[in-house]
């Protein structure tokens, strides 16, 4: 944990350390101002920001080798509590000096709380700051002409894989009437609202995502009207607190209907991520989608061939159990390129929360070159018309 603090903010350890900051006061000093500046290292789990610019930090308390600090939740019953305080008491406990620490947890007041989600999240009807043009962050739209492609499979794999390259991801589950992502994640649980905002749910392997799915009972049928879908999905874009992290990956629903034109109207920056299987007819639909995505200006940012092939157990050689050249068929009709090609392993399970494929296994390696192919490429800048 010490390491992993230090990490994050690039700090060195302290026998390594140079001069001291803030006008001569240690940045670990053992003192109300040291301590303070120490939780700076501290985040909230759910808003990904730390806790003295959230305001939460109330009142620091030193007595003798001992610290309590207080916090101030946006809720009572934060989920995350927990975790907060460890996270509190791990950062302290490397200042020299410091031998106890307690959290003393609060809740703020309506009108601090409604004035944090605005300065986090600006007015009600605007889309959240990640998806706006002037965000850092990149949209990646993970697209399929027809469903059973393992579209899904593609985007939370690929999420893992930028986790794994040091990128901030975070997922969102458009497929509305599809949405698979909590279940193959292993987090079904509903989502934590906070004065009208809601925040990501954190599934075990410490990936962020909202989904339709988290709304609604297991196995629960979404009947919805096209209407009432795209409303649905704009107040994703809306009321869920984005943090602006490098990239989010879009699951789209295959296809080119209705959720696929609204996500192309409303974040014209996204680009998107073909996903195709080796045989002919899949190529054909995928081809749809990726020139529907042209059509609404969005920029393709590749082709991915899922199942592309298997490898022999007992020699290694590539068997294309589905023959054929999708992938190839595919970026060539739409003037882009193949990223990857997604193996199938024998003994992948579908049972829940176990979609991703373990780290050095084929399939991930896959998925590893494809998210280092897409940190490389450089972000289109949108020209605006007057």
């Amino acid at each position: 944990m010490v390491d992993w603090f230090r990490k994050r903010k690039g700090e060195v350890p302290k026998e390594a350390a140079g001069a001291p900051a803030n006008g001569g006061e240690p940045a670990d000093g053992f003192t109300q101002a040291g301590v303070r500046e120490a939780l700076r290292d501290v985040r909230d789990p759910e808003i990904g920001r730390d806790l003295v610019s959230l305001n939460m930090i109330r009142d620091i308390k030193i007595e003798a080798s001992s610290v309590t600090v207080g916090v101030a939740l946006t809720t009572a019953g934060c989920p995350l509590k927990h975790r907060i305080t460890q996270d509190v008491k791990d950062r302290l406990m490397m200042i020299d000096g410091v031998e106890h620490v307690e959290v003393d947890f609060g809740v703020m007041t309506d009108s601090d709380r409604q004035n944090l989600m605005t300065s986090l999240h600006g007015g009600p009807s605007e889309l959240a700051p990640a998806f706006k043009d002037e965000s850092k962050t990149r949209i990646i739209a993970v697209v399929s002409g027809k469903g059973g492609v393992g579209k899904s499979t593609v985007a939370v794999n690929l999420a893992a894989a930028l986790d794994r390259a040091g990128k901030s991801v975070e997922i969102l589950d458009a497929d509305v009437h599809g949405s698979s992502i909590p279940v193959m994640l292993g987090a079904t649980e509903k989502p934590n609202v906070v004065g009208g905002v809601i925040f990501p749910i954190e599934s075990r392997s410490g990936l962020k995502f909202i989904s339709m799915g988290n709304f609604v009972s297991e196995g629960q049928a979404i009947i919805w009207r096209a209407p009432i879908v795209n409303k649905a999905l704009t107040q994703l874009m809306r009321d869920v607190y984005w943090d602006e992290p490098d990239f989010i990956i879009v699951d789209m629903p295959p296809g080119t209907g209705d959720v696929a034109l609204t996500v192309a109207q409303m974040i014209p920056k996204a680009e998107a991520l073909v996903v195709t299987t080796p045989q002919a007819d899949a190529a054909r639909v995928a081809v749809k989608a990726g020139k529907m995505a042209v059509q609404a200006h969005l920029k393709v940012a590749g082709v991915v061939e899922n199942m592309g092939y298997a490898e022999c157990p007992c020699c290694g050689e590539q068997l294309k159990i589905f023959g054929g050249d999708g992938g190839d068929r595919v970026a060539g009709e739409l003037g882009s390129k193949v990223l990857g090609r997604i193996p199938i392993l024998p003994d992948a399970s579908g049972e829940p929360g176990n979609a991703l494929f373990a780290e050095g296994t084929a399939p991930a390696r896959a998925f590893d070159e494809i998210a280092a192919s897409l940190a490389q490429t450089k972000v289109r800048r949108r020209i605006k018309v007057l």
